[in-house]
């Protein structure tokens, strides 16, 4: 029985068009080459002084971490770093010790619901303790934590998927529709070569967003 939501059909479709259709092969050339040149900064974002999720860091935001941000072209206002990094750095590691590491293609929908650990995370950084930041922002910031649990988000993906109403719910709904996606998305990480440590979702991620942003270059 599917699972699929009206409200991410398109999304869906479109999807699958980066992993079984006629972007499959488009796919594999773009995501090699943001991950495995030095062509783009956002192929340091999962990466960058070891990984945000590494057991030493992985339940407290730092420095390293808003960095990583900015390898995705998103710069964090001073106030917000502050209250990142040292005003509420508390009551953020709280949070994330209560977040797990478990790919989104095998979380319950439990761990992403608006009540869960996650939710409640990604709710308190748009509020008015961390001035500026904003939902796409702080959807960066979650990735970067828990890399193949919570994925990346900003305007280009929403261009392509035509702006899903919660990206997160939306990519757990596709996947747990199929649990196929899954295997077909790790296929095309195979192939790729390489980026054997890159999350699924990034490498999705990346799939949708060196497309857009290519779409972007040819038209303007």
């Amino acid at each position: 029985m599917s699972v699929t939501s009206p409200d991410y059909q398109f999304a869906h479709h479109t999807l699958d068009r980066f992993v079984y259709g006629d972007l499959r092969q488009a796919a594999i050339v773009d995501v090699g080459r943001y991950f495995n040149t030095d062509l783009y900064p956002g192929g340091r974002f999962e990466r960058l002084d070891g990984g945000g999720d590494r057991p030493e860091v992985a339940h407290q935001f730092t420095a390293s971490d808003l960095t990583a941000v900015r390898c995705l072209g998103t710069d964090i206002k001073p106030v917000s770093t502050l209250a990142i990094l040292e005003t509420h750095a508390g009551r953020l590691s709280a949070l994330l010790r209560r977040i797990p590491h478990t790919p989104l293609y095998e979380a319950p929908k439990s761990e992403i619901n608006p009540a869960s650990a996650a939710g409640t995370l990604a709710n308190m950084l748009i509020s008015d303790d961390f001035p500026h930041l904003g939902r796409m922002t702080a959807t960066k910031l979650l990735a970067r934590k828990r890399p193949h649990l919570l994925p990346v988000y900003d305007i280009v993906v929403g261009r392509i998927l035509g702006k899903p109403r919660d990206i997160t719910h939306c990519l757990h709904s596709w996947f747990h529709d199929d649990p196929e996606r899954a295997k077909s998305l790790a296929a095309i990480r195979d192939e790729i070569g390489g980026v054997s440590d890159i999350s699924l979702l990034r490498i999705l991620d990346a799939a949708i967003w060196t497309h857009g942003y290519q779409t972007t270059v040819e038209v303007a």
